[in-house]
């Protein structure tokens, strides 16, 4: 197979990047329900995008657009090639107006892009012919990415997969496995990569220990659908280090739905590479203005898809504030973009007590903390029943040996840190259980308004 367009020029990525554009445009004008009426209310004429400088006349398309009208984002694909009008499978987003996942849908057209592009991440990442994958994300009621695309990842690799199936979803599912049951089948197939939720995959190496596991032939991990900093990330590799990984390393990315696949690490510190290009363009934009922002700017991120058939969106705003650059990686070489800030929610502000406060700060103490094994943040009101009561915040967590002056230490450095000082509750177990999400629910609010 050929060398990923990741590592071509600058000037081969855009040519390509500018030709998909317009093919996808054409598509587009005619043929997705949203868009065309869009253009039709614009006055536009069939032509008006044809180059990626063009694509700012574009309105953004926001979240919850897409999730209030999802059908209307499925292109008519009616006369085209069989492999574009039929469906390979639909994917889910974790949330909706409704509150149910939004459906996300992919032909066996963009099935084909999809493997390319999880090639491309492999390849970034280093994987081996020698490497056996391990799938610790869980089955879910509603089809998600992060299980499928693991699987899809090491096939696409020719490199062998066990799915390991942890917990229980439903009463209707028969083949959950326990921590003890994940940590023994990883053991015993000495698998060389990782595919989890970081809050996960903490719970399975601290359970590691406690058993005296080997896991020495682990060397990298790939976690996913949590943010990680750098106090998690190498609480990471530390404790793989004691269960025998001579040298362990945690591929970060930030991953979407829309992406049906991810933004990935080559190195620490290398930022997160656009795994395929010639797929999708990503831009930096002024988070009021929607305004173009140069390369090394902080932006909101919008994406538009280059070679989509099924679900397409154009200049969507995925939620995240962060820096693009489009210079060549100094670790790998790819001239790809990337993005070189740790991707942050650009409305994660919640009110309480009547200060704004910013969850990811709360998180980060929590972080820092070795003896806390999992957590949650719960604003709720003194009394439930008066929207006049005061705020409460909860900090729910789970922590392994003693705890005497653990509230007190975690109180005032969250007190220190957002100016709010939380109620400790402990929990036992040593998880919090969040039933229907395969993801760690950290921010839980229960406030009415």
């Amino acid at each position: 197979m050929a060398r990923s367009i990741v590592f071509s020029t600058r000037e081969e990525i855009e040519a390509v990047q500018e030709s998909n554009l317009r093919e996808m445009w054409d598509l587009v004008a005619a043929r997705h329900p949203f868009y065309r009426d869009l253009v039709q209310k614009l006055g536009w004429p069939h032509d008006h995008i044809r180059s990626l400088a063009d694509l700012p006349k574009l309105p953004v398309t926001t979240k919850s657009m897409y999730m209030a009208e999802n059908s209307r984002f499925l292109l008519e694909t009616a006369g085209l090639p069989d492999e574009m009008r039929m469906i390979w499978d639909t994917m889910h987003t974790t949330g909706s107006t409704s509150g149910k996942p939004t459906p996300f849908v992919s032909t066996t057209y963009d099935f084909y892009n999809i493997l390319t592009a999880q090639r491309s991440m492999m390849e970034l990442r280093g994987i081996r012919p020698t490497d056996i994958f391990a799938n610790l994300y869980p089955i879910t009621k509603f089809p998600q990415g992060a299980f499928h695309r693991a699987i899809h990842s090491a096939a696409v690799m020719n490199v062998p997969v066990v799915t390991v199936f942890p917990g229980n979803p439903s009463e209707y599912f028969h083949h959950g496995n326990s921590l003890d049951e994940v940590i023994s089948i990883v053991e015993r197939t000495r698998a060389t990569v990782l595919h989890g939720v970081p809050s996960y995959l903490r719970r399975v190496f601290h359970r590691a220990e406690e058993l005296s596991s080997n896991l020495s032939a682990v060397r990298l991990l790939i976690p996913t659908g949590e943010p990680l900093n750098e106090p998690a990330r190498a609480e990471l590799v530390a404790s793989l280090r004691r269960l025998g990984a001579p040298d362990p390393f945690v591929s970060v990315d930030y991953g979407a739905t829309e992406l049906q696949g991810a933004l990935v690490e080559c190195h620490t510190g290398s930022g997160y590479h656009n795994p395929a290009p010639d797929q999708f363009y990503l831009e930096i934009v002024d988070p009021e203005t929607y305004e173009p922002l140069p390369d090394g700017s902080e932006g909101l991120l919008l994406l538009t898809h280059l070679k989509r058939r099924g679900t397409v969106l154009l200049r969507y705003a995925l939620g995240d504030v962060t820096v693009r650059v489009r210079t060549r990686c100094e670790y790998c070489g790819a001239n790809t973009d990337r993005l070189v800030s740790v991707p942050r929610r650009a409305d994660w502000l919640l009110k309480i007590k009547g200060m704004l406060v910013n969850p990811s700060l709360i998180a980060q103490v929590m972080d820092e903390i070795a003896s806390v094994r999992d957590y949650q943040i719960v604003i709720s009101k003194e009394d439930a029943a008066d929207v006049l009561s005061m705020d409460r915040l909860t900090l729910r967590i789970c922590v392994a040996g003693a705890a005497e002056n653990l509230p007190r230490e975690i109180g005032e450095r969250v007190k220190r840190a957002v100016g709010v000082t939380p109620i400790i509750e402990f929990v036992e177990g040593g998880v919090i259980e969040r039933p229907g999400s395969w993801k760690a629910t950290r921010v839980l609010d229960l406030r009415s308004n």
